[in-house]
């Protein structure tokens, strides 16, 4: 059973993905002199990634994996886990971002240590990305009922219709810019 929620988070996680691609084509200017970085393509990158994710996208998950819980599914753990990275994730964003902010200001910050923190930064992203997605979404769907879903769906349709559509179609138009400039290179 495929649900409007569950697709949504999977384009979601689709898109979050193409951002990531992007953030470490970037980072990689910090380790090969063959490569320029943009300071200001890598800051829009990171207001993405500070913003969508915890504003739509951690939201909706969350509720979809405490009513996975609720259900009493084998290794409730990781999915505890998975829930946990959520506000660890945001931190870890956050701290990049304040280091590529002085890096925008010219206050010195050693390259090898910035390359090696958005390295780990994009590791760790990528692997809850998968973990939800191999793991996670598959566990709902073997676990929840139509009943399960419809609350679901309509809790997720709660947090969603109390966000601006003008905030989500500047983040959906700044998702756009950062892909296209990416495939523009």
């Amino acid at each position: 059973m495929s649900t409007a929620i569950l697709q949504k988070l999977n384009a979601d996680h689709k898109s979050i993905a193409k951002v990531l691609y992007c953030l470490r084509a970037q980072i990689k200017g910090y380790d090969d002199p063959e490569v320029e970085p943009n300071i200001g393509q890598i800051m829009d990158i990171l207001d993405y990634i500070c913003t969508v994710p915890e504003r739509w996208h951690h939201p909706v998950e969350d509720i979809l994996f405490t009513r996975l819980l609720e259900k009493n599914p084998p290794h409730p753990e990781q999915i505890q886990a998975v829930m946990n990275e959520h506000s660890e994730l945001e931190r870890l964003t956050q701290e990049l971002r304040t280091a590529f902010e002085r890096v925008a200001m010219d206050i010195a910050v050693p390259v090898s240590l910035l390359y090696r923190t958005a390295t780990l930064y994009l590791s760790r992203q990528m692997l809850h990305l998968d973990a939800e997605e191999s793991v996670l979404f598959p566990l709902a769907e073997e676990c929840l009922d139509e009943d399960d879903w419809a609350d679901v769906e309509e809790a997720a349709q709660q947090v969603l219709d109390s966000l601006d559509n003008n905030a989500q179609r500047e983040y959906d138009n700044l998702r756009d810019a950062i892909i296209n400039f990416a495939d523009a290179d």
